[in-house]
């Protein structure tokens, strides 16, 4: 690998964004047909949760390496290791594996993995991945020297906090 930019993996933003708008949209009409208020305010929370999931698993960047090493995001944090201390990687359908001395990580490329199947060009993703990611590795070890990809900025867009304020008003007006 020559280029300086890390490569970057990461879930399928329109399942993510469409999965956002239907939890949106389901609680939000589910909250509005409650009658009580500690009703209401269940649904909220069950949509509140619902979207932190869809953040943590289906919206941010799951991997990014460069010749010094790589970082990979699962539902526990941000992990970042440079190419020496990565001593197995694997992809296995929808999921890259990788061993360090905190122990094996993994992260999921897409939710619906059988979906991942149906087309061509994501049928072969896994394949692909690992491939890009040996080379890497094997390039890493070689020495360039490089540090590993900066972590990714993890914050929440704020397309997602508009949404969640649609549904706590579709929950909430309609009781008020």
């Amino acid at each position: 690998m020559s280029e300086a930019e890390p490569q970057v993996v990461r879930p399928n933003q329109v399942l993510g964004w469409s999965a956002v708008v239907v939890a949106v949209a389901a609680t939000g009409a589910a909250g509005a047909f409650a009658d009580r208020l500690w009703a209401r305010l269940l649904w909220v929370g069950v949509m509140l949760l619902l979207l932190e999931e869809l953040w943590r698993y289906d919206l941010r960047p799951r991997l990014l390496w460069n010749d010094g090493g790589l970082v990979l995001v699962d539902g526990r944090g941000v992990h970042r290791h440079p190419w020496a201390e990565v001593t197995a990687i694997g992809v296995r359908d929808n999921r890259v594996s990788v061993r360090t001395p905190e122990g094996m990580l993994e992260a999921r490329f897409d939710r619906p993995w059988w979906l991942a199947r149906v087309h061509p060009s994501t049928r072969d993703l896994p394949t692909a991945i690992e491939a890009r990611l040996r080379a890497a590795h094997d390039a890493g070890l070689g020495g360039t020297g490089a540090e590993p990809p900066p972590a990714p900025r993890v914050r929440r867009p704020a397309a997602l906090f508009l949404l969640a304020a649609a549904g706590v008003l579709a929950v909430m007006l309609p009781g008020l």
